[in-house]
């Protein structure tokens, strides 16, 4: 993101998730900029979201049929090409008009690398949802039921590459934590 330096007036480049020392000596904060341009939390979900909200006899179901169905301008609801490409098998999920979906183009090594326990290799689906979640700063959190992901997330990973905090949790915690009422029918 190219920005103009508020001291100084000079343009500069700034790579996400860092912070930038002017000529001027003016240090510029990356997210200073970004939450100028983009007033909104996109919160990322995983496939056992969808599936779950077609499940009528899971107890998760109404929480995740909840979610999907969340209208706010200051939180969005998001998922990854990969998620819909896994999902799209099942005919009977409803994929919401209002979902922002990222296109994951290459995983980077860094992402791929990364295990569960010693042996266990994630998915593509977690492992897109990890590199969308890096590459867009205004993605501050995923929500999901899988367990393992949340030895990943819980790794720090994602901070150590923005500069924000990020959260990880289930469909029902989420909707704790902001107090969300959906009418679901």
């Amino acid at each position: 993101m190219k920005v103009t330096c508020p001291h100084c007036k000079r343009r500069i480049k700034l790579k996400r998730g860092e912070d930038y020392i002017c000529k001027c000596n003016n240090k510029i904060n990356y997210m200073h900029f970004f939450k100028k341009k983009v007033n909104y939390l996109v919160y990322l979900l995983d496939a056992n979201i969808f599936i779950y909200s077609d499940k009528k006899k899971d107890m998760r179901n109404l929480s995740c049929k909840k979610v999907l169905k969340i209208k706010s301008s200051k939180i969005k609801i998001g998922t990854t090409d990969v998620i819909l490409d896994e999902i799209k098998e099942n005919e009977n999920i409803n994929i919401p008009d209002t979902l922002k979906i990222y296109k994951i183009g290459k995983i980077s090594e860094y992402i791929k690398s990364l295990k569960t326990n010693y042996l266990k290799q994630p998915s593509k689906a977690d492992l897109s949802l990890l590199q969308a979640a890096i590459n867009h700063p205004e993605v501050k959190g995923i929500i999901t039921y899988d367990k393992d992901f949340g030895r990943i997330a819980a790794k720090g990973i994602i901070q150590k590459k923005s500069s924000s905090g990020f959260w990880l949790g289930t469909a029902s915690d989420f909707l704790r934590k902001y107090k969300i009422k959906v009418d679901v029918r």
